[in-house]
């Protein structure tokens, strides 16, 4: 039994509790229909075929390039137009080629059709992305229109088809030329403008996104660039049949206990509702819904003799299975998250046609609870909780058409070693690959996801609200059967957006929130619960849950903390300091960080000139979209640490570089431990707050090589803030910081469902010698869900150590160890003075390859206390260290390079980096508070 308590509240509390099941046989991915006996033609071609091709003119050049489907104009345009030379990414190319997404583009091709396809009863074209408004025409005739890149469109085609050779045509409208007109025609038709009007100009994008249903960061945002694509971006081809055909299966398990075990005192109910294309209501056959090991199978015959419509149309079967065959699902952590292949198949009663669709099914139940907090009575009361853990993820890149298995493969398994259990798909990208939520569920990561809305008032208008119900139709019955898929939002910040006045709404508030009520509660919300009554679906994020719906569904207070999650950014407060969080000491934060550039070698790839970048420069800034942040960066790191006497100097660029990544590691951690020690306090006398039970930080990846709040880089690259989330999220860690009272408080937390018994060593150095100045070790336990006080020491005794703020000297650091745990330590004084670190001479020794070269052992040695080492191979994307962005406090560390490529012993030495806090010293202030040069170590 896996119980996940979500946000709690003081008077209510938002909770999920999840009961799963499911046991891993063997791997079905991408759920999709397969067909026998039914005709079907595939559209997609390569470039290289030159079957399709895209036409379009930029007001003084005309274009006809080849086109790739499923892809877009962009890389059309790159692959034979040379527009980006291979580098979408470079320089300025974000802007330069802006004309790209105002230009309307016309994709074409020709394509057979065979006297079979077209004696069948039924022909459609099934498109299942189009991006985004367009036209489309076969033999010059119009067969259908879209107007939302995430919904299937089927066309009936039989009339325009003709034998032998035909014609499509698709006609894209300019998204940024569509946007703008939805605009102002909206703003005529109803008397209001859908806000914003346009973004902030650091974002360097385009405006209006919420006026057309699309990936809304494809117009820019305050961590990526503006690429409004057009193109065929899935599969598209044609279907003949006879009969009816499965086009989606929604999956539905009920127990009949709340307290499932994996015995046969446990039984399951599994509901497969199939949803059907008819020909006629003639049509008819046989279901049969089978685990695809032969353990379990039904059928039952069936017809469509009374319906009135063609298509959405379900039937359902079920199949009774026993506790022991439905062994538990678990989240990352937990345990193994085991997975039963099933199928559906339909064959007509003729015997002639057969669909089927095989999936993995999740036997799970999902409550979402709003109880009274209180006090007196532990916070959860039957089975386990689930703390969760983990981040926000954003598109993979800007281009879907770019972003290969291999990428999503790559970014799911570096989440899941960093013991997340939970992933955000945020609001303002896209519903992601099948693949990406099969690698949910097969490796135990739960998905929270968003519908795609965000930042910004929405129009409500008839017209809008049919294509998202096509939407939500799509993707809910696309999404749903996935035992990974936790729960749905209808938007990202949109509640609080409306209320705190974000975009000027308050002279108009009530029509505003009028059509927040009407799109999210009315269209999102009702046509989530339709198809899917097993989840539930929050309306906006941050949200106060039930709270919000009381006081009509916009709060007075969206992030108010003692309800729901909230989003507790701070980039102007002491980053390395908790005590800024008592005032936003939340339930559940499921969005918080700061923000870094990548690797030095990563930002050189998409640089023409980067030897001329410096902190303030055009460049960097073109890189930085969010308001004000590089200064925000600066001035964190020359509170902390010893920031270059020039940081705006080309010499001093990458250790700024570093160092941001050093604040941004730093404040994530801080924020992360003060959420996981607060799991099982209440601070009822003082305001209600405590009972943190999620901590989801904003964000798990980038979409392109910019400033952003990311854990890896768009290639993959491990930044160092992973390393400190790997490292925060271990399942038992010890956190040492410094109290209200300036004592020294060591907490050992734990997540794990099993009692920790082990020891604990708190150590404390001067930064200018790897002798400790105080070294004490003791026995602790740990219970689930609890971080208790193990280890004190006083602000006089830390005084007598010269430890404390206004003592001058060398910085003190805390450095806590645990046997076959994480190591961790806390500055009790910052080394912003560059004299007080010693050159460590950091070497690497005694290197081994494995026998598969995919790992290399090494030994590194240190002479001297090491702050934040950092290790890089740097044309290596697709590996990691076994511990990185560490304060090495020993003579030696045994390290370990994991590679997904062979690398040798030789390969990893010529490109290892390796930077110390020592290393950017040469840049910094080596004077007193009176000016005088100080020697270093003193």
């Amino acid at each position: 039994i896996v119980k996940y308590e979500g946000t709690k509240m003081k008077g209510n509390f938002i909770r999920l509790v999840l009961l799963l099941t499911i046991s891993y046989v063997f791997e079905v991915k991408c759920a999709k229909v397969i067909k026998s006996g039914i005709e079907q033609l595939n559209l997609n071609a390569n470039r290289e075929s030159r079957l399709w091709t895209a036409i379009g003119s930029n007001g003084t050049q005309e274009f006809s390039v080849p086109a790739q489907v499923p892809g877009g104009i962009y890389s059309d345009l790159d692959a034979f137009g040379g527009i980006f030379k291979n580098q979408i990414y470079h320089d300025y190319n974000d802007v330069e080629t802006r004309w790209v997404g105002r230009t309307n583009w016309t994709f074409s091709r020709q394509f057979s059709v065979s006297s079979e396809l077209l004696s069948k009863t039924r022909i459609v074209l099934i498109c299942e992305g189009l991006d985004t408004v367009s036209k489309v025409f076969i033999n010059n005739i119009l067969i259908g229109q879209s107007d939302n890149m995430f919904v299937r469109y089927i066309y009936d085609v039989k009339d325009a088809l003709t034998a032998g050779v035909n014609t499509i045509r698709i006609e894209f409208q300019s998204p940024v030329e569509y946007a703008l007109n939805q605009y102002n025609a909206h703003n005529a038709i109803y008397g209001y403008p859908v806000l914003p009007g346009s973004l902030s100009p650091e974002y360097r994008g385009e405006n209006k996104a919420q006026m057309i249903r699309k990936m809304q960061s494809s117009f820019s945002w305050d961590w990526g660039p503006s690429y409004p694509s057009s193109g065929i971006w899935k599969d598209i081809y044609i279907e003949g049949r006879n009969d009816a055909v499965v086009r989606d299966v929604l999956v539905f398990t009920k127990s009949n206990t709340q307290q499932p075990d994996e015995t046969d005192s446990t039984s399951w109910k599994l509901t497969a509702r199939v949803y059907f294309d008819l020909t006629s209501v003639r049509d008819a056959g046989f279901l049969n819904l089978q685990r695809l090991d032969g353990e379990f199978s039904t059928s039952i015959a069936i017809s469509f003799a009374n319906e009135t419509i063609l298509s959405g149309i379900y039937r359902d079967i079920s199949i009774d299975i026993p506790g022991s065959e439905a062994k538990l699902w678990w989240p990352n952590g937990y345990g193994n998250p085991s997975l039963y292949p099933y199928q559906v198949s339909y064959t007509s009663s003729t015997g002639d046609e057969t669909s089927s669709k095989a999936f993995n099914v999740g036997f799970r139940i999902v409550e979402l609870i709003q109880d009274p907090v209180d006090a007196s009575r532990p916070h959860f009361v039957n089975g386990i909780k689930m703390y969760s853990k983990g981040s926000n993820s954003i598109p993979i890149h800007v281009l879907p058409e770019r972003i290969t298995d291999e990428m999503t493969e790559w970014l799911l398994t570096s989440a899941h070693k960093l013991h997340t259990n939970q992933i955000r798909v945020w609001g303002g990208g896209m519903y992601e690959s099948d693949l990406f939520y099969d690698l949910a569920d097969k490796l135990g990561i739960f998905v929270w996801e968003d519908f795609m809305f965000a930042c910004a008032m929405y129009p409500a208008n008839p017209e809008f609200i049919a294509t998202v119900v096509d939407e939500i139709d799509t993707q809910v019955k696309r999404l749903q059967h996935h035992p990974s898929l936790l729960m749905w939002a209808a938007n990202n910040e949109n509640e609080g957006a409306l209320r705190d006045n974000w975009y000027g709404t308050r002279d108009n508030f009530e029509v505003y929130k009028s059509d927040f009520i009407r799109l999210y509660v009315d269209t999102v919300i009702r046509n989530v619960k339709v198809l899917d009554p097993s989840r539930d679906c929050l309306s906006s994020s941050p949200t106060n849950g039930k709270k919000t719906e009381e006081e009509g569904w916009v709060s007075v207070w969206p992030g108010n903390i003692l309800y729901g999650d909230t989003h507790p950014y701070n980039y102007v407060s002491d980053n390395w300091d908790w005590s800024w969080m008592i005032s936003r000491r939340t339930r559940y934060a499921s969005e918080f960080g700061y923000q870094s550039f990548p690797y030095v070698e990563t930002l050189k790839k998409v640089s023409s000139n980067f030897n001329q970048w410096t902190w303030f420069s055009e460049f960097v800034d073109h890189r930085q979209h969010h308001p004000g942040g590089q200064k925000e960066i600066h001035d964190l790191i020359e509170s902390h640490l010893p920031i270059p006497l020039n940081p705006n100097s080309t010499e001093s660029f990458p250790s700024m570089l570093y160092m941001a990544q050093i604040m941004h590691s730093m404040g994530q951690k801080t924020q992360t431990e003060f959420y996981r020690r607060n799991v099982d306090k209440f601070f009822e006398a003082e305001n209600g707050t405590g009972y943190n039970m999620g901590a989801l930080y904003w964000q798990l990846n980038d979409i392109w090589e910019g400033c952003s709040w990311s854990s890896f880089e768009i290639n993959g690259r491990w930044k160092m803030y992973a390393y400190f989330a790997q490292r925060g999220f271990s399942p038992v860690l010890a956190s040492p910081y410094k109290d209200l009272n300036d004592d020294l408080v060591v907490e050992v937390i734990s997540d794990s469902v099993q009692q920790y018994k082990g020891s604990l060593r708190v150590r404390i150095f001067k930064l200018n010698s790897l002798s400790p100045i105080f070294d004490e070790a003791m026995n602790v336990t740990a219970d689930y869900l609890t971080s208790k006080e193990n280890f004190r020491l006083s602000s006089t005794t830390l005084e007598s150590l010269q430890c404390n703020w206004e003592q001058t000297g060398s910085p003190c650091l805390v450095y806590t160890t645990m046997p076959q745990l994480p190591d961790n330590f806390v500055f009790l004084n910052y080394p912003t003075k560059g004299h007080f670190i010693l050159d460590p001479n950091l070497q690497v020794t005694g290197l081994h390859a494995s026998v598969d070269g995919r790992a290399i052992s090494f030994t590194l040695t240190s002479q001297a206390v090491a702050p934040f080492v950092f290790l890089n191979l740097r044309d290596h994307n697709h590996g990691y260290f076994s511990d990185n962005g560490f304060v090495m406090v020993e003579n030696e560390k045994e390290m370990v390079y994991y590679s997904q490529d062979v690398t040798t012993v030789e390969e990893f030495l010529s490109q290892l980096d390796i930077t110390s806090l020592f290393d950017v010293t040469e840049f910094a202030d080596h004077t007193d508070s009176s000016g005088t040069a100080i020697e270093a170590g003193l």
